[in-house]
């Protein structure tokens, strides 16, 4: 649990293996294109070193298609069941804020999901479709960086999901590193100090490559 105050940001860096807090005004990531709340829904960035697999960011701030596992594998997601269409617990990051009265709530940090994602013979196609969202999601990029802006009417913060990995033109080892940056910046936009708290959630899919084998149980 971190306490906020009013008008200060909680910026979390999360490493494929290390997690860490600090306290921090803000960083300034380069933008060359914006992308609104209604042409989000189709947006992908992969982040990743060279050679070394994907996963992708998108435009909600949600992260699929995982392929890291020496295979193409657009689509793939770890989830409980990762045999037919519907895919219903795929990885993902979350917020818990509770406030001086002792009221919580709890989003995913994404913004959401295209009403077709809910349609079909199969039911809900979309992860974790009955977990609540925030309602407004806007998408900022510049290649290797990408933003996704979240807020809500119903929140007492705007939370930024950014991703990037190491990229340095001519510097094929310094690219090549197997990594994604992922960073969730807090801004408590109330007049009132509230607690918050973030969690994030994967299966163990070492062993399942997207199609072929099984992952191990551990």
């Amino acid at each position: 649990m971190t306490t906020i105050k009013p008008l200060t940001t909680l910026l979390v860096a999360l490493g494929i293996s290390s997690l860490s807090f600090a306290q921090s005004k803000g960083m300034d990531w380069p933008v060359l294109k914006t992308y609104d709340q209604d042409y989000i829904q189709k947006i992908k960035m992969p982040v990743g070193g060279i050679g070394t697999g994907t996963i992708s960011l998108t435009g909600r701030g949600s992260l699929e298609d995982w392929e890291i596992m020496n295979r193409p594998a657009k689509g793939f997601n770890p989830t409980l069941e990762n045999r037919g269409p519907v895919k219903q617990k795929g990885p993902f990051f979350a917020i818990y804020i509770e406030d001086r009265k002792g009221e919580t709530q709890t989003r995913l940090l994404e913004g959401l999901s295209d009403e077709a994602y809910y349609e079909g013979a199969w039911g809900a196609t979309s992860n974790n479709h009955g977990l609540p969202r925030f309602g407004h999601a806007e998408f900022k990029t510049a290649y290797p960086f990408g933003q996704v802006f979240l807020s809500d009417d119903d929140l007492p913060v705007d939370v930024v999901v950014g991703a990037f990995n190491p990229l340095i033109p001519g510097k094929i080892d310094d690219s090549s590193i197997p990594m994604a940056i992922l960073n969730y910046t807090v801004k408590n936009t109330s007049d009132q100090d509230i607690t918050i708290s973030l969690t994030g959630s994967i299966q163990n899919f070492i062993g399942f490559d997207g199609k072929r084998g099984e992952a191990i149980k551990i």
